[in-house]
């Protein structure tokens, strides 16, 4: 993978996104699975790419003692979740929101993707969805059937959420992989 980073704390990566937020097109965090590991904590990346309008996204699995995390800029109609839009009135608030972030998310405002109302409840006839495009993988399916109903409904809000088809087909491709290994969504 290119542009793989470790930053030991917040300033550095700050300092890297001052330095790089408008030029580059993403970079792969390196993160510890332990406190063996010294890097940034993932929250922490999170607040720091808020300030500058970027947002976190894709994990890989690196090995038993490191993982990736993909930051990138926001693109313009990106949603943004409760959470992101919590922690940014608070690094607002705080101070440390950057003229950048700012300018983010009066283009959000504006273009409305600032106030999204909450998903709705993913329902049984949804999760029906689902369990049908999951038929002819028997393996996956059966392991669907067997998780909490919670999991079924993140599973299901990934797999509807998607935009595009080629986006949905997919996301169903790594939902299966991750059901035939009997694993939560990550």
């Amino acid at each position: 993978m290119n542009n793989e980073i470790m930053f030991e704390n917040r300033a550095t990566f700050r300092n890297w996104l001052f330095e790089n937020h408008s030029v580059s097109k993403g970079v792969w965090l390196i993160f510890g699975k332990t406190s063996q590991l010294k890097t940034i904590k993932p929250d922490e990346a999170l607040e720091e790419a808020l300030c500058f309008g970027w947002i976190d996204g894709q994990l890989k699995s690196i090995d038993d003692e490191k993982y990736l995390k993909r930051f990138t800029p926001r693109r313009k109609g990106s949603k943004w979740s409760e959470r992101n839009r919590s922690l940014a009135t608070i690094l607002i608030e705080n101070g440390k929101m950057t003229e950048y972030g700012i300018a983010v998310i009066e283009e959000a405002k504006k273009s409305g993707t600032w106030d999204i109302p909450k998903n709705k409840p993913i329902s049984e006839e949804e999760i029906e969805i689902l369990i049908n495009a999951l038929s002819g993988t028997e393996k996956a399916l059966s392991n669907f059937l067997k998780m909490p109903m919670s999991v079924k409904k993140t599973y299901t809000g990934l797999y509807l959420d998607a935009k595009k088809e080629e986006t949905r087909i997919k996301r169903l491709q790594k939902i299966i992989e991750r059901l035939n290994e009997n694993k939560k969504p990550m």
